[in-house]
């Protein structure tokens, strides 16, 4: 009784459905085109004659038929809950049962199969296709280290093919095999030298891109004491081969590339033009391309932290190392350089304030040996 009461809302619910299903298949609708399906009275057909009854049965057969195999939902649930509840449902008051066992049973449904047809075995195609698969799956992982090997071999060594059509892309992939530094994290020198004395060939590092990507392939440490090295060899090979006029933007390239630090550019420099000159015109062409980045120095350097003051302190650590004539000449010509390049008188310029056009003229007299006085009778450029 107890599970009877619990269940009776869900009864009425499925009674309802199962009304309206068989109201639309086995029942004519009357002539206002509506029924009262609540009502269980209004539910119940009257005793049709025979005739009359068969004529419905017949094609609510073949109707069920046609739709055999892909009931509705709603119905199948119906039928499912009629069937569960049908056996557990007993006569209400007055010994009359209840309306939903009064209906008339429905069609019952095909009831699928509770296992699925098993197909026949194949076991000679089945086992004939594992056996080959097995062995194709074996071969290839038998072969595929053997593979990979030949592949990274192959990268590796096919820089030899472009040794005489694209030098620069051999010295590279010869880097990969014939490394700089050492185990012991030291330079090689005589192997540093090697390749630099192809790489100042002409023609050979057509971009000054490429000799980033010859640091990269060095893979320099990031110890100034171990790039103050690279680049005091740069400087050596470079500035005696075809290729000098260069040198100053290698370099250049290189910094601006964040592969080498302005301090071990400082003591490469310091310890190659230590008391001499340059006469080549390197550090007069190096600090023109490291020039602060501004409106009228538009070929210049921007980096967060690089300004004019940070870039007179190289410069004066450079100054510093050169016979003082030799410096004085290359602060002349560094700065006719940029007179030049910028197209604009310095004191015109945003950058020289007054209070930097002062520290230059100092550092004229300094490295001139010369007054104020008398600047403008060794200096052809305004500073004032």
């Amino acid at each position: 009784q107890a599970l009877l009461g619990c269940l009776q809302p869900h009864t009425e619910a499925m009674g309802r459905s199962k009304r309206r299903w068989q109201g639309k298949w086995g029942r004519n609708y009357s002539d206002e085109g509506h029924e009262d399906w609540a009502s269980p009275e209004a539910s119940q057909p009257e005793e049709p004659s025979e005739p009359q009854e068969a004529a419905p049965r017949r094609w609510l057969k073949r109707a069920h038929s046609q739709d055999q195999g892909r009931p509705s939902a709603e119905h199948h649930h119906a039928n499912k809950m009629s069937r569960v509840l049908g056996a557990a449902s007993v006569p209400k008051s007055g010994g009359q049962r209840s309306p939903l066992s009064q209906e008339p049973a429905s069609t019952p449904l095909r009831s699928m199969p509770s296992t699925l047809p098993k197909s026949s075995p194949k076991p000679s195609s089945v086992s004939a296709g594992a056996s080959v698969a097995a062995k194709a799956s074996a071969s290839v992982a038998s072969t595929a280290p053997d593979q990979r090997q030949s592949r990274a071999l192959s990268r590796t060594t096919s820089w030899r093919e472009f040794e005489e059509s694209d030098p620069l892309y051999a010295t590279i992939g010869e880097l990969g095999e014939r490394k700089v530094i050492t185990p012991s994290g030291t330079i090689d020198s005589e192997c540093l030298e090697s390749y630099l004395q192809r790489l100042m060939r002409p023609g050979v590092v057509e971009k000054l891109k490429g000799w980033v990507e010859v640091w990269a392939a060095m893979n320099i440490p990031v110890e100034p004491a171990i790039q103050s090295e690279v680049i005091q060899a740069i400087l050596q090979v470079g500035l005696a081969s075809e290729v000098a006029d260069t040198v100053p933007a290698i370099v250049a390239e290189l910094i601006k590339g964040h592969r080498v630090k302005v301090k071990a550019v400082e003591e490469a420099i310091q310890t190659l033009f230590e008391c001499g000159t340059d006469e080549q015109g390197f550090l007069a062409g190096l600090l023109l391309l490291i020039f602060p980045k501004s409106p009228t120095s538009e070929w210049g350097w921007s980096r967060v932290g690089w300004n004019w003051q940070q870039w007179w302190i190289t410069a004066e650590r450079v100054f510093e190392t050169l016979e003082a004539s030799s410096a004085f000449d290359v602060l002349c010509t560094l700065l006719r350089s940029l007179e030049t390049d910028s197209g604009t008188y310095l004191p015109h310029q945003q950058i020289w304030d007054e209070k930097r056009l002062a520290t230059v003229r100092a550092a004229l007299c300094k490295y001139g040996n010369i007054v104020e006085d008398d600047l403008s009778s060794v200096f052809d450029l305004c500073l004032s």
